[in-house]
């Protein structure tokens, strides 16, 4: 019985496959690359190729002329050598698959980083064959180094774990940067795909990308998701995004971030853009931006977030989870909620956790927790360092002389500004 010929195949198995001309039977050189054309929504295969067997010159084959493949044994051209070109002179939109793809970078959305291509899954309809995947897992690599089926074996003799090829699509992918066939090329997913990210890892996406690039995929964002994912850029990107982008829709992206983030993005700003900018921001934002602006840049102060929500001692559970549920999607924490009393001092805090359990009519000051980690406004950054390790908290409350809350600070924002000339190393190296 006849086995069904296989629907794909992977590009290791036709490199250094036989050439062989169909007239004579005899191997005339060996293939080494494949050409294929980016012009339909998946690259085919248009040529291949091949070191020739005498004088070891690289021989370009019109796919065309591909008469049979076998695998395993070989690809059979028909009219050798009449079909035959030295060289390879691409044509509008051609490139060689393993010199443009092999080893280079793809941005994978399920694991959310920058990965290497090991090979490509090709679709194999009668002798046309069609791009359709980008191998990005271990089996790719071992495949390639010839010890796939070794390293199977190994494992299956000590666990009943399967590996399984990891691919990605090549319609959630396309070329960027440059040239077809430039070292600098890289993939990406498409646009579109981006929001599935967290914004932290847009951000590291973008950092591996172009200028151009950079900018245009925040600008086909939400204006929200643009602004969380400039939040997480290195300063040096995010001041470069800051005076590239249009003025308009930088505004609306500002006005989205968390208080203190944008704080330091105008601390680092020309005054003629910031007052620029300042023009443009509704009055209430600008107001905050600047009294941050205008605290010492080693004190708590500095780096509080303004962005934080208040109920009062009096409030029932339910009243409380009621003015969470209206707040929270402006403010970058709510899981602290702080409790004020009559004079607007800070005397507790509950969690979101908490108003989620409690009977409804509980009355917040039976069960907020009273012995509250807070600082001051000039309380050194180093000692708001330490107050995050001596408490089990991540968000510390800042309070003026009265005792009132001002801000907060996260246990991100304090330990970047101590370690800020780690991340300022870090960032140059970007």
């Amino acid at each position: 019985m006849n086995c069904p010929p296989k629907k794909f195949i992977f590009l290791y198995y036709i490199i250094n496959l036989a050439v062989i001309d169909s007239l004579t039977g005899h191997t005339i050189g060996r293939v080494i690359d494949l050409a294929a054309s980016l012009k339909e929504m998946y690259p085919k295969v248009t040529g291949l190729i091949m070191r020739d067997r005498k004088n070891n010159r690289k021989i370009y084959l019109p796919w065309g002329s591909v008469k049979m493949l076998v695998e395993e044994k070989g690809i059979f051209i028909e009219n050798f050598p009449a079909v035959a070109q030295e060289g390879f002179n691409p044509a509008e939109n051609e490139i060689l698959l393993k010199e443009t793809f092999w080893d280079k970078q793809i941005v994978d959305i399920h694991g959310s980083k920058v990965v290497r291509v090991n090979d490509l899954h090709l679709l194999k309809e009668g002798l046309s064959l069609w791009v359709v995947h980008m191998d990005i897992g271990i089996t790719g690599l071992l495949r390639r180094l010839g010890v796939s089926k070794v390293f199977e074996f190994m494992i299956k003799l000590v666990s009943s774990y399967e590996i399984k090829d990891r691919i990605i699509s090549w319609k959630y992918v396309q070329p960027i940067n440059g040239p077809i066939g430039a070292d600098a090329l890289s993939l990406k997913v498409h646009h579109s795909r981006l929001a599935e990210l967290h914004p932290a890892d847009i951000a590291d996406i973008l950092i591996d990308l172009g200028t151009e690039e950079r900018l245009n995929i925040l600008k086909s964002m939400d204006k929200v998701t643009a602004a969380n994912t400039i939040q997480e850029l290195p300063l040096k990107i995010r001041l470069q995004v800051a005076e590239l982008l249009d003025q308009k829709l930088l505004v609306e992206i500002i006005n989205e971030m968390a208080i203190d983030e944008a704080v330091d993005l105008f601390s680092q700003m020309p005054i003629k853009k910031m007052n620029l900018l300042f023009t443009r921001l509704p009055p209430e934002k600008v107001t905050q931006i600047l009294n941050l602006l205008g605290h010492a840049n080693d004190i708590a102060g500095s780096i509080m977030n303004t962005d934080f929500i208040c109920i009062r001692q009096t409030m029932s559970a339910a009243e409380a989870l009621e003015k969470t549920k209206k707040e929270s999607s402006r403010k970058k924490e709510s899981y602290y909620i702080y409790v004020l009393d009559d004079l607007d001092s800070l005397v507790g805090v509950v969690t979101l956790q908490q108003l989620l359990i409690m009977p409804p009519e509980k009355i917040i000051s039976e069960f907020m927790r009273k012995r509250i980690a807070k600082v001051k406004i000039k309380t050194k950054i180093n000692d708001v360092a330490e107050v995050f390790y001596k408490y089990d908290f991540t968000v510390v409350p800042v309070i003026d002389k009265l005792g009132k809350i001002q801000g907060i600070i996260t246990m991100k924002d304090a330990f970047e500004s101590v370690f800020h000339q780690i991340r300022k190393k870090t960032e140059q190296t970007q």
